[in-house]
Parts: structure tokens; sequence; C-alpha cells
């Protein structure tokens, strides 16, 4: 199978792509700039397995483009990008941004695959990357969680509108992974004071605001991807895949007797 992974330089992108070309799979995967290639590429010789990276700026018509060129059986969309911050006090083209990223990038690409499928009459697989915080008002990460809430709402829409066109060449998969420990978390973390002017209560507290989330998140992490990546090779193999990929599958549990109780 061939199969593309966008925004996997590191973390749970470039786990699974490792996991699937062991298996045998030829695997693209894409990386935002021209300055990441080298060092991902790297990597991969280390590893002698069939994986291929190239820049692909999913917000850059040209680069999605590049999709037209790959015979690939599978997207795994996966590309995207956290600015943390306050709702109250961030510019809003920090929001549009988070947006245009993760929501209008990200399916503009998933559309492409879409049409090129449909052209070519082939049978292909969509697997779209949200979280399990798209469920979680979390405060200072709201930028980020309401576009991975915005990106499920859009992936169940997906599905349903599939069942409707009784199209069941395309199938449209859902993963909400947990939190774990790829630093991710740490940059959403970090990068909210500098949306921050020096004059409002948040700005002053901004040191022991990042201490709590730094603890909860240290609390909560998952120290490695292994869980999700088996779970998501197990379904990207799988001739009619579940919709549904959520892990660490205790971090599904507590959310949802979350939502049981405060909402």
């Amino acid at each position: 199978m061939k199969i593309l992974i966008t925004g996997a330089a590191s973390g749970i992108g470039f786990d699974l792509a490792k996991a699937l070309a062991i298996r045998g799979h030829l695997v693209y995967i894409t990386v935002h700039t021209k300055e990441e290639v080298k060092p991902v590429k790297e990597k991969i010789e280390k590893l002698n397995l069939p994986i291929l990276c190239f820049k692909m700026d999913i917000r850059n018509k040209s680069d999605r483009g590049l999709i037209n060129t790959l015979n690939i059986d599978c997207l795994v969309n996966h590309a995207g990008i956290g600015n943390g911050g306050s709702l109250l006090y961030m510019d809003i083209d920090v929001l549009k941004d988070n947006y245009e990223t993760n929501i209008f990038a990200s399916f503009s690409l998933l559309q492409e695959f879409y049409r090129i499928k449909k052209q070519r009459k082939e049978k292909g697989k969509i697997f779209i990357t949200s979280s399990i915080a798209s469920m979680l008002p979390i405060p200072f990460i709201g930028c980020y969680t309401s576009s991975k809430a915005a990106i499920s709402m859009l992936a169940f829409t997906l599905k349903e509108e599939l069942k409707y066109l009784k199209d069941k060449d395309i199938s449209i998969s859902l993963v909400e992974p947990g939190a774990f420990k790829t630093g991710f978390n740490q940059v959403m973390i970090d990068n909210k004071d500098k949306y921050l002017s020096h004059d409002n209560k948040i700005y002053h507290n901004r040191n022991s605001i990042n201490h709590l989330q730094r603890n909860m998140f240290a609390l909560i992490e998952k120290n490695n991807t292994k869980s999700l990546v088996k779970a998501l090779v197990k379904e990207i193999e799988s001739p009619n895949p579940k919709f549904k990929i959520r892990r660490p599958i205790i971090q599904g549990i507590m959310t949802k007797l979350y939502l049981l109780l405060y909402r």
C-alpha cells in the first residue's frame, strides 16, 4: 500500500511512518519547510526503510498539488499546529492561523485526494487527526482545541455524506490522540506568552499558569505512541477501517467521565 502522512517530521506521524514501512508499505511523509527535509531524510537513511520525505506546506496550493503526482491509496491528514494563549487577549489573526492550517488547508488536501480517487475510479482511505482535547475546555489552549473540535465535526459529517451518497469506495476515519510526550503540548504552553501584552493579569501570572499546565501534562502524558500507532496500523491495513480511533484508552474513558459529570 502507498500511504501519505502529512506533518510527520517527528512524533506520532513519524512513528506511524516507521511502523507502516517496517510492514512493507511505501510511505510518503511531508514536512512543513525545506529546512526540515534534510534532517528528516538523515533519520530515514539510518532506518533503511521505504519512507520518502518531501516538503509540503498544506497552506500552499501548489504544494498541495503534489498529491496529484503520487498514486497513493491512503491519506493520513496529520499536519497541524497549536497556538496557545488567552482567547480574551490573543490577536484574532492567531486564531485564524490555527484554523487556516488545521481546518481549511487540511480539508482542501482531503478534497483533492477524494477528487483524484473519484476521477480514477479507485478506492481510498482517509484518516483525519483530531484530538481527545477537542472535547475539553482547557484554558489557554482553546485556540487549538476548538480547531480540533471543528475537525471532529467535519469528519462526522463527511461520514454521513458518504453514507448518503452510497459511496463505499472511500472510507473516513477520525483519529483522536490523547496526550503523548512528543513535546507538542509544551510548545503550546510556551508560545502563548508571545501573544500577551505586558499590561494584563494573565501576563503577570504567566509563570504560575505555565507551571500548572506543565504539571498537568507531565501527569497525564503517555511516554510513547505505541498504543496509538498499533491501532492505526491495524485500521490502515483493514479493508473496512473503524471510524473512530482513540488512544490511550484510559484518557478516552476519563474524558467521557468528565463530560458526563460536568457538561
